[in-house]
């Protein structure tokens, strides 16, 4: 299937990871030299105020920054960024988090985590869910706790998104911390073999290649058991009374079929689930919204499929 031939030009531009072991610091280097070039000529979106502060846990420092839109709040949403559990931070997707908060009009959270391998799972999740666990506290003076809160993420931070929904669904406290969940061509199986969906077998997205993404999971779990529903979601033997669900998926991608026997699971478990599919984008193209014209469509119908989403839920 062709990419569209905006993306395909800036695909071509893009590094090719090495064979042999991940130098990660030169990923994580060269992930922070491309924002310049993909924030866009339009520069970064104006948004009301931005506020970093952190939470302190036994463990660790986790690192937050609250986005207010400049219109009247809608709501919340909590968003977890992705890149492999391992490249990534608040700066990388600062550009598309303005986007969500001025097209959604909300107040968005974005939460950063220890990342791998220097810190394997569960550092990555425990870091997210207590990120989760504030907003969920906070709801009354982020985006208000009489509006919807929301909580997302793309690739990685999906597949931490999904397992935190799964994990705070049977604590104790008064009222459902978020109302609906946004995925973002989640990796929901870390289990899974290269093998084991179709998707993965054709290998055909060239921004995520099947070999980079077993590499991946192998330096986030670190000989943990990939079946627990912290890792893989999908294995959860119970997805029943979690909030609605949006999942956006890549026809390309490694990781689509995963993510659409996930939606279908939640459908089968009595939960409203929706699942959005594009051609011709690839996996991460959220991010490209300010220099892929066919992206920044995506990314707005996603922003309105999320709204209807809530809207009729």
């Amino acid at each position: 299937m062709a990419l569209d031939p905006v993306l395909q030009q800036l695909v071509d531009q893009l590094p090719s990871v090495p064979p042999g072991p991940v130098d990660y610091p030169t990923l994580r280097a060269q992930a922070a030299a491309m924002i310049p070039m993909i924030v866009g000529p339009g520069g970064r979106i104006d948004v009301a105020s931005i506020e970093d502060r952190q939470i302190e846990t036994r463990d660790a420092k986790v690192p937050l920054r609250i986005y207010r839109p400049s219109t009247e709040p809608t709501g919340t949403l909590h968003y977890i960024h992705g890149g492999g559990w391992a490249i990534g931070d608040l700066d990388t997707v600062d550009h598309t988090i303005r986007r969500l908060c001025r097209d959604l009009s909300m107040v968005v959270v974005a939460s950063s985590y220890r990342l791998a391998p220097e810190h394997p799972f569960p550092a990555g999740f425990d870091d997210s869910l207590a990120a989760a666990r504030w907003i969920a506290a906070n709801r009354s003076s982020l985006g208000g706790d009489s509006l919807p809160a929301i909580i997302g993420g793309d690739s990685a931070g999906g597949n931490l998104a999904t397992a935190i929904c799964i994990a705070i669904r049977d604590e104790p406290q008064e009222g459902r911390p978020f109302d609906a969940q946004l995925l973002l061509y989640p990796a929901v199986d870390l289990d899974a073999g290269e093998n084991d969906y179709p998707s993965r077998v054709r290998d055909a997205d060239p921004t995520l290649r099947r070999a980079s993404l077993t590499v991946c999971v192998a330096d986030y779990a670190q000989g943990a058991d990939t079946a627990d529903p912290r890792l893989s979601p999908l294995k959860a033997d119970d997805l029943s009374r979690l909030p609605r669900a949006l999942t956006v998926v890549l026809s390309v991608d490694p990781l689509r079929d995963e993510a659409v026997a996930y939606a279908g699971r939640l459908r089968d478990a009595g939960v409203r689930s929706e699942l959005l599919e594009f051609d011709h984008l690839t996996h991460g193209f959220v991010h490209f919204a300010g220099i892929i014209p066919a992206a920044a469509e995506a990314t707005d119908e996603v922003v309105a499929r999320l709204q209807a989403l809530l809207a009729n839920g």
